[in-house]
């Protein structure tokens, strides 16, 4: 999900991107969409995913990815 929001910010491009997943917890189908913004839609109304943004300071980010500062 941040992907969107990644690529976008870099690009300085408007990028949506839409998931199909499914619940950890019950295995219940699931599809959102994230934009560059981080703005989220899903179709399920009664679905309420966390979605969240890393809080990474890129000025000094040196690591290969950002999987690596985790």
């Amino acid at each position: 999900m941040a992907a969107s929001f990644v690529e976008g910010r870099l690009r300085n491009e408007a990028v949506t991107v839409t998931i199909q997943t499914s619940c950890g917890h019950c295995g219940q189908g699931l599809r959102m969409t994230v934009n560059s913004e981080m703005r989220s839609t899903v179709d399920d109304p009664t679905a309420k995913p966390l979605i969240f943004e890393p809080q990474v300071d890129w000025s000094t980010f040196r690591e290969p990815n950002i999987v690596h500062a985790y």
